[in-house]
Order: C-alpha cells, then structure tokens, then sequence
C-alpha cells in the first residue's frame, strides 16, 4: 500500500464513519478535513490532503452517488 492509498483509505474511512453526524452531504468534506486535521496531532507522519482532494474521493465513493 502505498501513502496516497493509505490517505485514500483514510479519508473514506472517516466519511463513513462521519456520514450520520452531518445534515448533508456538502458538509462531510469539512468534516472529514477537520477530523484528519485533529488526528494529526496524534500521528508521527501527519497525513497531508487538502480539502479539494477529500471532496474527489468522497464524490467516486459509491456509497454516496
């Protein structure tokens, strides 16, 4: 697995998990950003992805289409 996989994996691991928090589906890249943000404090190689990128992995998942 290479690291943009595992930023991929990442980032579609915490929409779903998000998912039933949020109104609406706009909101869950914010939310999705601001929780990867909040656990790279935590990590010891922080996961660099902008918010742009989020919203193109969360729009070819097809739990959401």
């Amino acid at each position: 697995m290479t690291w943009r996989d595992e930023i991929d994996a990442e980032v579609r691991r915490q929409a779903v998990r998000l998912y039933p928090k949020c109104v609406a589906l706009f909101e869950l890249p914010v939310m999705v950003y601001a929780q990867i943000v909040n656990d790279n404090a935590t990590r010891k190689k922080p996961y660099r992805v902008s918010e742009k990128r989020i919203r193109d992995i969360i729009g070819s998942m097809p739990e959401f289409n």
